[in-house]
């Protein structure tokens, strides 16, 4: 007899630059400079479970969209795509307003570290996870088999729009005084975030971008140990400040 329940643990937790649902690319690999690492936990027989894995250029993650685990499933949802449909079944999206909040993610491998204090470390680039996100599984990229070369995209679009982003000399000065060992590429990754204006659906739809002589509108949101101030206008997005932010709450064990 099969059971109705499953029950699961993760094999480790993602660090990621995104604190908040705010910035996050809408998929995988999306942006080539947003990196992180999948801490797996300090269990000794992990080092053998990833052997030859470093022969892969890309993994399949299996997670759980753990700020909606608790939350009620809805049968259908508003698309974060302004040009999408108002409205699409669950199951035809990937949202995580979903009966069993799981989400997978093909993104690259960059490293493997064997030896990392507490766990092994698979950097990853292409990251579309929050800080904290449980992993539940991985699985090597197969491109022979994973790869659909006639499939459609369904409702949504075959290309996403992206948008002109510019820097005050304020943000450029703070970029400059920021850039380092752990931060080598912070303003080719804050555009690759911006160009696809990060702004939840319900503002993009209220302000849009594209509109000629709109007002300007500021926004911020959170990110690494900053708090990024901008605004839009006539189809730019122009960043205003950089501003540090030290006080984060709890967002799991790998925060």
């Amino acid at each position: 007899m099969q059971s109705s329940t499953y029950n699961f643990s993760p094999i480790g937790f993602i660090r990621s630059a995104f604190k908040e649902k705010f910035g996050v690319p809408r998929q995988s690999l999306m942006m080539s400079r947003s990196v992180g690492i999948l801490k797996l936990n300090p269990d000794p027989k992990y080092r053998l479970a990833v052997a030859d894995l470093e022969n892969f250029s890309h993994l399949w993650v299996i997670f759980i969209f753990h700020f909606h685990f608790d939350d009620s499933w809805k049968p259908s949802i508003t698309p974060p795509r302004v040009d999408g449909p108002k409205k699409v079944g669950v199951f035809a999206s990937r949202s995580p307003y979903r009966p069993n909040p799981i989400g997978m993610s093909a993104l690259k491998i960059d490293r493997i570290d064997l030896e990392a204090p507490g766990g092994i470390e698979i950097h990853l680039s292409g990251l579309d996870l929050l800080d904290g996100t449980p992993v539940l599984d991985i699985k090597p990229y197969l491109p022979y088999a994973d790869r659909i070369d006639d499939a459609n995209s369904g409702w949504v679009p075959a290309e996403t729009r992206k948008y002109p982003v510019s820097f005050s000399e304020v943000s450029l000065e703070k970029i400059h005084t920021l850039t380092n060992k752990e931060n080598p590429n912070l303003q080719e990754f804050l555009v690759q975030v911006l160009e696809l204006d990060p702004r939840p659906t319900s503002l993009r739809r209220h302000y849009p971008i594209e509109l000629p002589n709109t007002k300007r509108r500021m926004f911020g949101f959170r990110m690494m140990n900053f708090e990024i101030k901008f605004e839009t206008h006539e189809g730019r997005i122009h960043v205003l400040d950089i501003l540090p932010f030290k006080n984060w709450p709890s967002r799991g064990p790998a925060s």
